[in-house]
């Protein structure tokens, strides 16, 4: 609990032959973060460049070559099939340059097929207005005029001096050339849209023949692309996904340091998958390998929790990552969220509602148990079983609190009980966060931090006595003495105030710039840090609010059943009950995880945390390489 994994720096040196194999063989296990050597001379990269260059090369063409196939590309294929990269480019070039002439050719037949047939379309119009495509083209004496029209409801003026035709939104017109003009100008007015130039003087027979001639070449090109598909798709496949992980096996022997016969990689790596390491290398290597640990500051973070604890991780991660020196608090997190929830969803019957939602969740995501799916999973299980005590506590089962009684209290009927308990829940878990910050402080020396600064010990007993003043006085009318009061308020507030003298003096912590800025600063936090903590405080009467909320909607459910049948056992009750349970499910599970997670991070992890810790993640090639 609290515990990380040890992460150290690791440093493996392996004959430059083998690299392949070596980091092949990494990327399956998945056991090391890779970095980068600082002594790494970029110029002399032992021609993994021109590598990747050629890698990429390949993938790309098969890529492209497999999209025009209609081939899905397999994103991790057997790392063994690496054939000879010169033949292979040449094999990509040449499908590539066979499949871009067919798509070529494909294309000019489907723009000449669509002419085609708009050619076919405009004589069909012709040959129902009884006029002959060829027969336009002979025409000399007069000019005539074919397209088609937005509006069909008009009709041309017995005085004009021109001739229309129409079929449905075709039109044909004939004039002498002195009324062509005149002949526009009123086709127009209508949304006219000229198509003569797409008119040709063809046989609509010899049209259906050209169409028909483009079409069957149009299918033999389909089936020597399917022919192709059949002969090399397959190979294409391996190509891509062999050469998808040898693009990324390049990628990370680039971080590496490459020497005339040896290759250094660097990286971390948890401790405990040493001995691991170390038998993978003599499976490819025998005993011509060298591997060396040592920790080192800034070293990523993986966090290490019971199962218990480690769905909650998912909401550690999404505010950041402890740094290497402060302490996991997931299992402060877990504890906080489930309680925070639990009062505020307590009912019984959906309580194991969630547990049971979060089971089939856990039951979907089987291969990635710690995936967010899964995590998210066993949150939910976690604040469903909570959700059930607090119900038994509250007495309250499918938002019906006469099934079986309060083992503590019904909330509608003790509001301020509910709402100081839930006020000094928050207390608890304030000074949680202030102790974790405490911690955090002492485990990087930060002196200074942990005794005199604003969520240091000073403060933290201030808060404690404070706290503890006002719940004397609550239960017995009890005024904090004067000693009392000078040792466990004025005494924390003075050594608060004089940090900027104690902390140089005691912990060589840095010197104040000038007396005013310090005492006006001094004076502003502590203000800040009144209004601050009285507000946080305040803050977790949500809880109870919430959980009255959640009464109250159980409230309206059973009063809008007793309306619909007094005795509750008619069809229409029960309905309005299960549809009231179905939407308090839904929707309060929603908000109330809403509110306990605003309350875990702006109330809680304000406190300590800083997520500036980096995540460890190891280089792993993609799943069904690793099972090949």
């Amino acid at each position: 609990m609290f515990v990380k994994s040890d992460i150290r720096k690791v440093t493996i040196a392996v004959e430059k032959d083998l690299r392949t194999e070596v980091y092949l063989a990494l990327g399956r296990a998945g056991i090391v973060h890779l970095t980068g050597l600082e002594e790494r001379n970029s110029s002399a990269d032992g021609g993994l460049r021109d590598e990747e260059a050629l890698t990429k090369e390949i993938v790309s063409g098969s890529e492209y070559a497999l999209k025009a196939l209609s081939m899905e590309p397999e994103e991790a294929g057997a790392p063994a099939r690496i054939f000879s990269a010169h033949a292979d480019i040449q094999f990509i070039s040449e499908t590539k340059k066979i499949i871009e002439r067919v798509v070529r050719l494909r294309t000019r037949i489907r723009e000449a097929s669509e002419a085609v047939d708009r050619c076919i379309e405009f004589a069909n119009a012709l040959g129902q207005m009884g006029i002959d495509p060829v027969a336009i083209g002979k025409a000399r004496l007069v000019r005539t005029i074919f397209g088609t029209v937005d509006r069909v409801e008009w009709d041309v003026p017995s005085s004009a001096r021109f001739r229309i035709t129409r079929v449905n939104r075709y039109v044909f017109g004939i004039a002498l050339p002195a009324d062509l003009s005149g002949m526009l100008q009123f086709l127009e007015g209508h949304g006219f849209t000229d198509e003569s130039d797409h008119l040709r003087p063809v046989p609509l027979e010899s049209l259906k023949k050209r169409s028909n001639d483009l079409r069957h070449r149009s299918e033999v090109l389909t089936g020597y692309l399917e022919r192709l598909k059949e002969e090399r798709g397959p190979v294409l496949q391996q190509l891509y996904g062999a050469y998808r992980i040898r693009e990324d096996t390049l990628k990370a022997a680039r971080m590496s340091l490459l020497s005339t016969n040896a290759i250094f990689i660097s990286g971390w790596m948890d401790i405990r998958d040493k001995e691991r390491l170390a038998g993978i290398l003599q499976g490819i290597c025998g005993k011509r390998f060298l591997i060396s640990d040592r920790k080192v500051p800034g070293a990523p973070v993986r966090l290490r929790n019971m199962r218990l604890f480690k769905p909650f991780e998912l909401l550690v991660k999404t505010m950041g990552m402890p740094s290497n020196t402060d302490i996991d608090p997931t299992p402060l997190a877990a504890i906080t969220f489930v309680l925070m929830f639990g009062f505020m969803f307590g009912d019984l019957g959906q309580g194991l509602i969630l547990l049971l939602a979060g089971v089939m969740l856990k039951s979907l995501v089987r291969k990635k148990p710690h995936g967010e799916l899964g995590q998210a999973g066993g949150i939910l299980i976690a604040c469903g079983g909570a959700a059930a005590v607090c119900g038994l506590l509250y007495g309250s089962v499918f938002s019906s609190e006469h099934i079986v009684p309060a083992l503590w209290f019904h909330p509608t009927e003790h509001i301020m009980r509910l709402f100081f308990v839930t006020i000094l829940m928050g207390v608890v878990i304030i000074m949680a966060g202030l102790c974790a910050h405490i911690v955090n402080s002492f485990l990087n020396g930060d002196c200074t931090e942990a005794f005199l600064e604003k969520r240091g010990l000073a403060v933290l007993v201030l808060y404690a006595a404070i706290v503890i003043f006002a719940l004397r006085y609550r239960a017995g009318a009890r005024l904090p003495t004067a000693w009392e009061i000078s040792i466990f308020i004025g005494l924390p507030l003075a050594l608060f105030s004089l940090k900027g003298v104690l902390g140089p003096a005691l912990f060589n912590s840095p010197k104040p710039h000038s007396i005013s800025e310090y005492v006006i600063e001094t004076l502003m936090e502590i203000m800040e840090i009144g209004l601050g903590f009285f507000a946080n405080t305040v803050s977790f009467i949500r809880i109870g609010a919430f959980a009255l909320s959640h009464a109250g909607l159980s409230i309206v459910t059973y009063t809008l059943a007793s309306m619909a049948d007094p005795g509750m056992k008619s069809a229409g009750a029960v309905i309005i009950i299960v549809v009231g349970n179905i939407f308090i499910i839904g929707f309060e599970s929603l908000i109330c995880g809403i509110q306990s997670m605003r309350l875990e991070y702006y109330e809680f992890f304000s406190k300590f945390f800083e997520g500036e810790g980096v995540v460890f993640a190891p280089f792993t090639l993609p799943e069904k390489a690793s099972e090949a």
